[in-house]
């Protein structure tokens, strides 16, 4: 198995995502743009993989020495080292690169680079997981099943947490209440997090778990959908206080 193979079958997920909604956009974002904010995303998870490790491995000790708080270290770690931290790295992403740029002119396109920069975050995730596969026992097959996987499991809720926290900024810079951006990261990440704990159950449980994950992206899709209407419906102008 080649390492350009297991490149492409890792960025698939991601790109094909990216591309499906960037036909949402009625006038499409420079090219340049997109790529930048995508390359933005997936550094920031280079950066967000190391911090969790270490993260992780702090509360694992923690864990070990305070066995009757190990519930809330499972449901900490779950839903504020990974969830929270990963939406506000990608949430920063696009923070950094787009704020002030004057391409980001209509209401629809915060959501759009929202999206870019959690596909090149998740894109990053993905070639991570791709790499560590042991290259001499894993079949064209299995490498086909796993970006599958990734295609309608990890990348799609990156997709839909900051698609949907994308809704909540255009509402924030709408209104200029920083309340609504709070509520916002609150929804993304409760939204992550319940994905980690459905995910982590589903082998034990799939016909339980499988089928719960399935409403529960459809029910993301949905809402996803619903704020990007309403965002096309908006004016352009005065989204932003200048």
């Amino acid at each position: 198995m080649t390492h350009l193979l297991l490149l492409l079958f890792a960025i698939l997920p991601g790109l094909l995502w990216l591309l499906y909604y960037l036909r949402k956009d009625k006038h499409p974002e420079p090219k340049k743009l997109i790529v930048l904010v995508f390359f933005i995303g997936a550094l920031f998870a280079i950066f967000g993989y190391f911090f969790q490790q270490y993260l992780s491995s702090l509360f694992s000790l923690l864990e070990d020495n305070f066995l009757s708080f190990a519930l809330f270290f499972v449901y900490f770690h779950k839903f504020f080292i990974i969830a929270f931290t990963e939406e506000f790295l990608k949430y920063l992403s696009f923070s950094l690169t787009m704020k002030k740029n004057t391409e980001l002119d209509e209401p629809i396109d915060i959501i759009i680079y929202m999206i870019t920069a959690a596909m090149g975050f998740a894109t990053l995730e993905n070639i991570i997981i791709f790499f560590s596969l042991d290259t001499t026992v894993i079949s064209f097959t299995e490498i086909v099943k796993i970006s599958l996987l990734r295609l309608f499991s990890g990348t799609l809720l990156h997709l839909f947490s900051s698609g949907i926290l994308g809704v909540f900024i255009v509402y924030f810079y709408r209104f200029n209440k920083p309340i609504i951006l709070f509520s916002g990261f609150l929804v993304a990440t409760f939204l992550h997090g319940l994905y980690n704990m459905i995910a982590s159950r589903i082998e034990a449980d799939p016909t339980l778990f499988a089928p719960l994950l399935i409403f529960f992206f459809t029910s993301l899709s949905l809402i996803l959908s619903f704020g990007i209407k309403r965002a096309n419906r908006m004016q352009a102008v005065s989204i932003f206080k200048k």
